[in-house]
């Protein structure tokens, strides 16, 4: 080997080496965490819900900002201006209770703890003030909206009928969100509980409808309110209770895979879709008919209207940030789409008092739910 080539072949083993120290170095400097970092309590869509062309209808809001998220869209400054208005109209103009409230909002331990609610950097661009003022104006405008624009919407002056309607929809959007302790902070700072007073909201709201005249109008799950992070959470879990699968569980199928048929052809085969008692989607159950000729499925009864496939997709879009295997709304949701593949099947549900639809067409219906069964 001549001097040149043996440089040459000097060169390559001190690149090599150096190459290989420098992967080395990195990888004992790099810390690998075997759990996946703590969900944010309120979070972003997914990206890849954000990148899609359906993002800006069904996660954005529409009429009202609340929280950091959409704070500062053009489209959402004729409410914003109206806030402190509808704050000191909800107070009676009392001065006193706003200063309350902002004593306890505005503590720096307080404001950090509500930031941490958020994305990390998603709230940097506000000071401290802005960011309280922030969440004390929305939570004003949240109990204003429910006390009075929510149950009277007729003596609402300040906004139209459009803004009244899309503003209950943009209040239960996955990014459109407070903690649920700045509401537990300004209502106690007038001294009244919350939970009773956002009850009736919770209700109207929920897709899931008890079946009347049996038992009471509305079935409450019990739960404590604060023991949620927003309002989202709160109705998912009126719906779903925080029912768990057992840590032991594993489906194990035996034999081939087969496919759920839809509804149309289960009504052929002798089963029969009766509406459940209980308003939580867990609730799924199946019996023998006499002499096992026919069997009964009871089913959660969901109402479809204008804004269902709005809180379906957000509540839909928070089971996957909870990175939680007890997704019951989607279960629920591709349950619905495996029994749902023509107009006919949404008929039968229909009929059988499972669905309550607001829609068109059952065709409508049937699109809805397999649209929202591949998010």
């Amino acid at each position: 080997m001549t001097s040149a080539q043996d440089q040459n072949q000097g060169n390559i083993e001190a690149t090599s080496d150096m190459i290989f120290h420098s992967i080395s170095d990195s990888a004992r400097n790099t810390t690998v965490t075997s759990q996946p970092p703590s969900p944010v309590r309120i979070p972003r869509a997914p990206k890849t819900v954000r990148e899609s062309d359906d993002y800006m209808e069904y996660y954005v809001p529409k009429v009202v900002s609340i929280g950091p998220y959409h704070f500062g869209r053009p489209a959402l400054k004729p409410v914003e201006k109206l806030k402190a208005h509808f704050a000191m109209k909800y107070l009676d103009q009392r001065e006193d209770l706003i200063r309350s409230a902002c004593n306890k909002l505005c503590e720096p331990k307080m404001v950090q703890e509500l930031r941490d609610f958020y994305e990390e950097n998603s709230t940097i661009d506000f000071s401290d003030m802005d960011f309280a003022k922030m969440m004390l104006l929305d939570a004003f405008f949240i109990l204003y909206y429910k006390t009075y624009i929510f149950n009277r919407p007729e003596n609402c002056q300040e906004l139209e009928d459009s803004q009244i309607k899309f503003a209950h929809r943009d209040l239960l959007l996955l990014e459109n969100q407070i903690p649920y302790k700045v509401l537990i902070e300004v209502k106690g700072s007038m001294g009244v509980p919350l939970q009773e007073s956002l009850e009736s909201f919770i209700e109207v709201s929920t897709f899931v409808t008890p079946v009347w005249p049996k038992g009471r109008r509305f079935i409450r799950n019990i739960f404590k309110f604060d023991e949620c992070d927003h309002i989202l959470h709160i109705l998912q879990r009126s719906v779903t209770d925080n029912v768990k699968v057992p840590s032991d569980y594993e489906f194990t199928p035996k034999g081939d895979w087969c496919t759920l048929r839809n509804a149309g052809e289960l009504a052929n085969s002798g089963i029969h879709f009766k509406p459940s008692d209980s308003m939580l989607l867990s609730n799924v159950k199946f019996s023998r008919g006499w002499w096992r000729f026919s069997a009964n499925v009871k089913l959660p009864r969901i109402k479809v209207n204008g804004f269902t496939k709005h809180i379906l997709l957000n509540l839909i879009a928070y089971e996957i940030s909870l990175r939680d295997k007890n997704a019951w709304v989607k279960s629920y949701v591709c349950l619905l789409d495996s029994l749902i593949d023509h107009p006919e099947d949404v008929r039968i549900l229909r009929k059988a008092w499972v669905l309550e639809t607001f829609l068109g067409s059952d065709e409508e219906v049937a699109k809805l739910f397999n649209e929202i069964a591949t998010v």
